[in-house]
């Protein structure tokens, strides 16, 4: 019978993928993945437990469109993280705006160069 067996990954369509890949290098503390040669610049960047986000430099098609301000209101992807204060702080040290969650979880989002969304949320202690 089949079954699902969790997320794989997630892609994001970006303009410049060496200043994406600095961007989430610098706020998340990720590694590169091996990407095979798909005929247009991008990285595949390690999130932990089998998971990854693909950055795909291509032209972006929501280039017109108007997103909301507030990312979870937005097309975004969560990660699950042990400190949103800590993040929060190396947000603030990027100069990079966010906003915490509505909901009043303990989470926080962001945008990345190319105004994709961004969740982080911090999974409660057992």
């Amino acid at each position: 019978m089949a079954r699902l067996l969790g997320l794989d990954h997630v892609s994001i369509i970006v303009k410049d993928a060496v200043a994406s890949l600095d961007f989430y290098q610098q706020l998340l503390g990720v590694e590169l993945l091996e990407r095979p040669d798909l005929g247009f610049p991008g990285y595949w960047i390690d999130l932990f437990a089998g998971q990854s986000l693909h950055i795909m430099q291509l032209d972006n098609p929501n280039a017109d469109i108007i997103r909301p301000e507030h990312g979870g209101r937005d097309f975004h992807f969560a990660l699950r993280v042990d400190s949103i204060a800590d993040f929060a702080d190396k947000l603030d040290a990027m100069s990079w705006p966010y906003k915490r969650s509505k909901s009043g979880r303990n989470a926080l989002f962001t945008k990345d160069l190319d105004n994709n969304a961004i969740e982080l949320f911090e999974l409660p202690s057992s």
